[in-house]
C-alpha cells in the first residue's frame, strides 16, 4: 500500500508478470517517489482500478493515466459522478460491479459496497487460488459482503473511526453524521465484527486500513486487530497515511 487514509489511497497488487494500481489519489511525484522505494516502475502497471469518484481515491488517476498510457477501469456510475465520460486522454474501460474480469495474471471480483458515492465498489483480486480482499470505504454490513470476501487469503479491511474520537473531534456534525452514518466509513467495532466473520485457517494476513488521523489512533486500531487475531496464526498490521506499506507476499 503506498498510502492509506482521507489524504490519498493508493495500492498495488502483483502476482506473475501482471501489476495494477488500485485508485489513486496522491500525485504521480509523491506516487512515483514512494513507487521507487518499493522497486516498483509505474509506467509498467497494467492498468488502474478505481473504486469510487471521492478524491482521495480518484484525485491522481487521470493524471497518472495520462503519463504512462495506463488504461483505467471504473463502473459507469463512478465515470460520471468524476467527469470522465468524455475523456478521450486515456483508455477507460467501464465495469460492472457484479461481473467478474481478468487483467493478465490477475481475477478481479469487484462487490458493490454501501458508502455514499455513485456507483462504488471493492474488490477481491484473484491469482493461483490465492485471493486478496480489498475492502474500506464502507459504512455498514452486508449478507453479501460475508459472502465475497470469505476465504481470502490476506484482507486489507477499513478500522476509519473510533466512535468516543469522532464523537468529541473538531469535525462539523454534519461531517460526523456522515462519517458514522451507514453509507459512510466503518468504526473500529464494525470492522473487528465484520474480521470475526471473515477469519479462517486460510487467512494469512490482515491489514487495518483508510484509518483517521483525527477520529482514530494506531493503537485502538491495534488493540482491535489483536482482539481478533491473536489466538490465530494470522498477521496483522496496519497501513499509514504517509509511508508505504512495504510488500506483504500472499
Amino acid at each position: 500500500m503506498l498510502a492509506s487514509g482521507s489524504s490519498g489511497n493508493a495500492t498495488v497488487v502483483e502476482a506473475g508478470g501482471t501489476a495494477i494500481l488500485i485508485d489513486c489519489g496522491l500525485s504521480v511525484r509523491r506516487l512515483t517517489a514512494r513507487a521507487t522505494a518499493l522497486g516498483l516502475d509505474l509506467s509498467t502497471l497494467a492498468g488502474v482500478m478505481v473504486t469510487h469518484e471521492h478524491g482521495d481515491h480518484i484525485g491522481g488517476v487521470g493524471a497518472l493515466a495520462r503519463r504512462y498510457g495506463l488504461p483505467v477501469f471504473m463502473t459507469h456510475g463512478t465515470r460520471v459522478a468524476a467527469g470522465f465520460e468524455n475523456d478521450r486522454k486515456f483508455e477507460l474501460t467501464e465495469i460492472s460491479p457484479h461481473e467478474t474480469f481478468g487483467i493478465g495474471d490477475l481475477t478481479l471480483h469487484p462487490a458493490p459496497v454501501p458508502h455514499d458515492a455513485k456507483e462504488p465498489c471493492q474488490f477481491v483480486v484473484e491469482s493461483d487460488s490465492r485471493r486478496l480482499g480489498i475492502l474500506t470505504d464502507l459504512g455498514s454490513d452486508t449478507r453479501h459482503i460475508q459472502q465475497h470476501f470469505a476465504d481470502c487469503s490476506a484482507l486489507v479491511l477499513e478500522f476509519n473511526h473510533d466512535l468516543q474520537l469522532l464523537s468529541g473531534c473538531e469535525y462539523p456534525d454534519s461531517v460526523k453524521d456522515r462519517i458514522a452514518g451507514r453509507l459512510g466509513h466503518f468504526n473500529n467495532g464494525q470492522a473487528a465484527t465484520l474480521l470475526g466473520c471473515l477469519k479462517s485457517a486460510r487467512l494469512r494476513h490482515v491489514l487495518g486500513a483508510h484509518v483517521s488521523v483525527r477520529a482514530n489512533t494506531i493503537d485502538l486500531v491495534r488493540q482491535s486487530l489483536a482482539a481478533v487475531l491473536d489466538d490465530t496464526e494470522t498477521s496483522w498490521g496496519v497501513a499509514a497515511q504517509d509511508t508505504a506499506t512495504p510488500w506483504i507476499e500472499v
